[in-house]
């Protein structure tokens, strides 16, 4: 008879990241595990919250079947002596298998006559199997980060609370530390505090969802999305689309509930790739865009609980946020008072690689390989080309850089601007970090994918030059394959 096994595995808060590869690994390993022991089983599932990891098999057999298994042992001849009585040989392979000397037989073989036991197997319970088997399998699951609580040794994402195990509806027996499983599960931490009895896991999800825990993910990103919609359209835009931050959100929350709220718009003169990092990046905020695709003074935090006084938890994140952005602003100002140009030096300040020597080093190796490749390929492209190789580090020691590294480039690309820099120069240094990525864009500014050059390879061999041949990252700027050449080392620059 086949019956529904459920587990669920009560936590604190695990990292969002966490989630879907354990949810992942728990699938993959429980049904290869039961494939090992003949377990017939329909389907897996998986369910998860930030304080619950769930899996549902359903159709799991009751027991394993019963089997027969032949082994073959030593020859007859090392078995049986003249006399045709079992040798030490004979004795101990019956022994290393639980039988008599009785029991063997003799087998024929394309190899010759072998000693053989025919060993009746019997099938094992699956509520047995379980209880031996989810121990093991709970403390497996791999995290980038575990870690011990209490006085215990077992190691987890996060110390394990509870723990929920039903196989047709009766509870598997097993500890971890020192906890038992159980048939309850915990509820909302806030807005439905305390246990719930189980069943199955129709009742499970139903039940947690009464009581707003939402544990399945699809379901429950779905919720994300149209809460922050909402409050999106009730500030007169649009979310800005961004799947990895509804990933992650739908990995922070058991039940969502979209707050709108708004900041000065004295902080719209930042880039708005500025804004949306600071919102998305530090704060876990969904930024919107009018129809125009213009950012508007507002943003949507998704909280994970109901709020009666919704401007009450507006007023909270925005006091948040307005320190953030104040932090931008000020490091914005303080950086366009200075060019570009004139924080080469203190690349010099900054390692590139060990045996490579400092960024400073590296971009003056930049701007002569990127010369080369323009001499070769686009001459017309050459000052232009320099130029933005000159430059196209010197963001990397500004104070936004430092507060938000994945603005490398794009600060370079709005500061050359204000300096004046043509368009096609700012573009190069933004897009000379592309592709970022194996499935990212490439580079669609000519100059940029010339500088783009700099994450080929060069090499010497110890008997000489040989050239390393790779295509240009972008097909526009070169429509076949280049050679890069090793260059002479370049001289040192001068600001």
């Amino acid at each position: 008879m086949n019956h529904e096994f459920l587990l669920e595995i009560g936590t604190e808060e695990i990292p969002a990241g966490y989630i879907e590869p354990a949810l992942q690994f728990m699938q993959a390993a429980m049904g290869r595990k039961l494939q090992e022991l003949s377990l017939p089983f329909d389907s897996i599932a998986t369910a998860a919250t930030p304080r619950r990891l769930a899996l549902c098999v359903a159709g799991l057999g009751d027991r394993q079947p019963d089997r027969r298994e032949e082994v073959l042992g030593p020859p007859k001849k090392a078995g049986f002596d003249q006399d045709n009585q079992p040798t030490k040989a004979a004795h101990g392979f019956a022994r290393s298998r639980g039988a008599a000397v009785e029991d063997i037989r003799i087998a024929a073989t394309p190899k010759g006559e072998y000693l053989m036991l025919v060993l009746e197997h019997k099938g094992e319970s699956t509520a047995d199997i379980l209880a031996r088997l989810l121990p093991e399998f709970i403390l497996s699951i791999p995290f980038p980060k575990s870690m011990r609580w209490g006085a215990f040794r077992t190691s987890f994402a996060r110390p394990i609370q509870w723990l929920l195990a039903l196989y047709g509806g009766s509870v598997v027996d097993f500890a971890i530390n020192d906890l038992t499983s159980g048939s309850t599960t915990r509820c909302h931490r806030f807005m439905a505090p305390g246990t719930m009895a189980v069943t199955d896991f129709a009742q499970y999800l139903a039940a947690l969802r009464e009581r707003f825990v939402v544990a399945v993910p699809q379901e429950r990103r779905a919720m994300v999305a149209d809460e922050a919609a909402r409050a999106a359209a009730a500030a007169g835009g649009e979310i800005v689309a961004d799947s990895e931050l509804l990933d992650t959100i739908t990995n922070l929350v058991e039940f969502p509930v979209g707050i709108r709220g708004s900041f000065d718009e004295k902080f719209l003169v930042l880039p708005k790739e500025v804004l949306i990092t600071s919102m998305r990046v530090h704060q876990k905020y969904f930024t919107v865009a009018n129809a125009g695709g213009d950012l508007l003074p507002n943003f949507v935090a998704i909280n994970n609980t109901k709020i009666e006084d919704a401007a009450m938890a507006a007023a909270g994140h925005e006091r948040v946020l307005r320190a953030r952005l104040e932090d931008a602003l000020f490091f914005f100002k303080e950086d366009r008072q200075r060019k570009l140009a004139d924080c080469l030096h203190d690349l010099a300040g900054v390692v590139f690689q060990a045996q490579l020597g400092t960024m400073l080093e590296k971009t003056a190796r930049l701007e002569a390989l990127t010369a080369f490749l323009c001499r070769k390929i686009a001459p017309e492209l050459l000052t232009a080309a320099t130029r933005a190789a000159r430059l196209a580090k010197a963001d990397l020691v500004t104070s936004m850089v430092g507060e938000f590294p994945t603005l490398q480039g794009v600060m370079g690309k709005y500061y050359a601007l204000h300096e004046g820099e043509t368009a096609e120069v700012a573009e190069a240094i933004q897009q000379h970090y592309l592709p970022v990525r194996a499935d990212s864009a490439l580079p669609e500014n000519l100059p940029g994918a010339l500088v783009a050059g700099h994450h080929c390879r060069l090499f010497r061999h110890r008997q000489g030059a040989h050239r390393h041949h790779r295509s240009l990252r972008s097909a526009a700027a070169c429509p076949g394959p280049a050679a890069h050449y090793l260059l002479p080392r370049p001289a040192p620059l001068s600001g």
